[in-house]
């Protein structure tokens, strides 16, 4: 008798043990999708509705349609987004979530959904024309964001100067408190569409600092779930519907004015 509550202990632990968060989500008929929104166009809140949208709000709630659940959008502090991921506390991020090797060693990145620019903002008035000519100087960034360091990779001699928000940050360049502003084109270039005629007094730098391949954040060990979120992007590609989601927030018709230049697939290591 004891062999036999022995061995039904052990099968249900091992049942336990291997069940995966896909299951979690099925059973539950709900995913669980973590946002940063302090980064228009990718989450935000509605002036009026104050309701959470934006690109990768879409994005989450394309992958619960695929995957045949509804979605709960949950917001996440960018230097929380990780934390709360590996506690379990959300089943994805799509969280401005830049692809580095230091992250993959903390979670799994899904395959690229968004392709982005990392580039600086200046003054255009200044003495800066080219990118490395801020190597030494002040450049404002966002406290937690892969700018920091991927800006002290190329620009080893540069000051990054940390901020809460985006639009702090930027703000900091604005008032004269930095030399430059370090960020994704796609915000910056929302920020700079604020400023009206004022923008005209700002300018990007070439080359970019980086191009930045974004994925889906999944918890380490979810085989399934990175494969079931793999395949859903896939198909919102092969659909179109991806293209609608970009058009719809940074394509032709937007501040923006962007094509889309990248496709679904694994992000290089």
């Amino acid at each position: 008798m004891r062999k036999f509550i022995f061995l039904v202990a052990a099968l249900a632990f091992t049942h336990l043990a291997h069940a995966d968060r896909l299951d979690d989500i099925k059973s539950r008929g709900s995913l669980i999708c973590g946002v940063y929104s302090g980064v228009q166009p990718f989450a935000f809140q509605d002036a009026t509705t104050r309701e959470l949208q934006g690109y990768d709000v879409d994005i989450c709630k394309a992958l619960g349609t695929k995957m045949g659940v509804k979605t709960d959008i949950k917001m996440v502090a960018l230097e929380a987004r990780i934390p709360e991921l590996q506690q379990g506390r959300v089943d994805v991020l799509a969280a401005v979530l830049g692809y580095s090797a230091a992250r993959a060693e903390q979670i799994a990145f899904s395959d690229t959904y968004f392709l982005g620019r990392q580039v600086i903002a200046v003054k255009g008035a200044g003495p800066f024309t080219k990118r490395d000519d801020l190597n030494g100087k002040r450049i404002s960034t966002i406290k937690g964001s892969s700018s920091i360091p991927i800006l002290q990779n190329v620009l080893p001699a540069a000051t990054p100067v940390a901020y809460d928000t985006v639009s702090a940050a930027f703000t900091a360049l604005v008032q004269d408190k930095v030399d430059g502003f370090v960020a994704t084109e796609v915000p910056v270039r929302g920020l700079m569409d604020k400023l009206g005629a004022e923008a005209s007094q700002l300018k990007l730098l070439e080359p970019p600092v980086a191009e930045e391949h974004w994925g889906l954040g999944i918890r380490k060990g979810e085989s399934a779930l990175e494969k079931a979120v793999n395949d859903a992007l896939v198909s919102l590609e092969k659909s179109g519907e991806l293209d609608a989601i970009f058009n719809k927030w940074m394509g032709p018709n937007t501040i923006y004015q962007l094509k889309r230049n990248f496709k679904v697939a694994p992000i290089p290591r």
